[in-house]
């Protein structure tokens, strides 16, 4: 299994992290700014915030804050990947047990909708795996047993993964990739 706060369920999210209720502009009519149903979580190990302020409900804020707060840990933490040498000389991810990207495989397809628990996870996955191929997209997506343009499309569905994709493309001197 592995160890980073974005394979967590949301509840188990929460109680790692600082909560804030917030008074924000948004639905409501006469009750904005009267009722706290903004949300602010604090994930205070990476430094990150999600939050939400567009719905009636704190509760539905609460699972968009976390949702977010997810998609940013998904983003902005790494966890170490290692990678071997099969025997016809490809490498191949020696923790590929541990993934769950590969559950969601259906050739070189790629099963997963924004909104899924698995989204946020499968994002950090295959984050893992580009940094650990030095920010090689084909060699990430061998490994993956996909396709680039499968990638792409994928990162896609949260253009925050696509940017954050395109912002490591480019500090490489790399082109843009644009969703399809």
């Amino acid at each position: 299994m592995r160890n980073s706060p974005v394979y967590l369920p949301l509840d188990a999210l929460a109680a790692v992290c600082r909560f804030e209720a917030l008074r924000r502009s948004g639905p409501g009519g006469q009750n904005r700014n009267k009722v706290e149903t903004g949300v602010r979580y604090y994930h205070e190990a990476s430094g990150l915030v999600g939050e939400a302020t567009e719905r009636r409900s704190q509760g539905e804020n609460k699972k968009a804050a976390l949702a977010r707060l997810r998609l940013l840990l998904a983003l902005e933490t790494r966890e170490p990947v290692s990678i071997s040498i099969g025997a016809d000389g490809a490498p191949i991810l020696k923790d590929a047990s541990s993934f769950r990207w590969f559950e969601r495989l259906s050739g070189s397809m790629i099963r997963a909708s924004r909104d899924s628990f698995d989204y946020a996870v499968l994002v950090a996955e295959f984050f893992d795996v580009y940094a650990c191929a030095s920010g090689d997209l084909r060699a990430s997506a061998a490994l993956l047993r996909t396709t680039p343009s499968q990638i792409v499309r994928f990162l896609s569905l949260a253009p925050r993964a696509l940017e954050r994709l395109n912002a490591l493309r480019a500090a490489q001197g790399l082109g843009r990739l644009r969703s399809q």
